[in-house]
C-alpha cells in the first residue's frame, strides 16, 4: 500500500469513527468537520484537501446527520439579505451622522476663531482705556495740586 493510500484510508477510518461516535483524539462534542477529520487522523492541517472525493465524504456526511437531526443546512439567503440590506443602511446612517458632525466642528471651529480674534480686540480697546484712565487721572491729580497751590498763593497773598 502506497503513502497516498495509506493516508486516504486514515482519513476514511477517522472519518467512520466521528460519525459512529467512538472518536479517539477529538472530543464526542466537536462538530464534524474537515479539520475534525484530519485531527481524528492524526494527520496535519489540509492533509484532506489533496483528496477531493474525501472532502466529498464529509459534505455528505454532514448532510447525513442533519438529516438524522432535521436541521436544515439551506441557507436562508432571504435573512442574509435583508440582514445585509440593513447592515447597509445603518452603515450610511452612521456616515452620513459623521459627515453632519464634522461640518459642525467646522462651523463651531469658525465661530470659535471669531470670537477669539473679537475678545482679543476687546482686550486691546480695555486695555488703551484703563492706559488713558491713567493718564487722566494723573492729570486730574496735577490740577487739583494746582488749583490747591493758587488757593494757598492767593491766600498768603492777602
Amino acid at each position: 500500500m502506497s503513502k497516498k493510500e495509506y493516508t486516504l484510508q486514515a482519513l476514511l477510518a477517522a472519518l467512520e469513527r466521528i460519525v459512529q461516535g467512538t472518536v479517539k483524539r477529538i472530543s464526542k462534542n466537536r462538530k464534524l468537520s474537515v479539520r475534525a477529520v484530519e485531527e481524528e487522523a492524526n494527520l496535519g492541517n489540509g492533509s484532506c484537501y489533496y483528496y477531493p472525493e474525501m472532502i466529498d465524504a464529509v459534505k455528505e456526511a454532514k448532510k447525513e446527520i442533519a438529516a438524522k437531526h432535521g436541521v436544515s443546512l439551506v441557507k436562508d439567503t432571504g435573512f442574509s439579505k435583508d440582514r445585509i440590506k440593513n447592515e447597509i443602511r445603518i452603515k450610511e446612517k452612521y456616515k452620513q451622522e459623521k459627515s453632519d458632525l464634522k461640518t459642525l466642528v467646522v462651523q463651531m471651529a469658525a465661530e470659535h476663531h471669531h470670537l477669539n480674534d473679537l475678545l482679543r480686540k476687546e482686550l486691546a480697546k480695555t486695555l488703551e482705556l484703563e492706559e488713558e484712565n491713567k493718564e487722566l487721572k494723573e492729570e486730574l491729580e496735577k490740577l487739583k495740586n494746582q488749583l490747591v497751590n493758587n488757593k494757598r498763593q492767593s491766600i498768603t497773598l492777602l
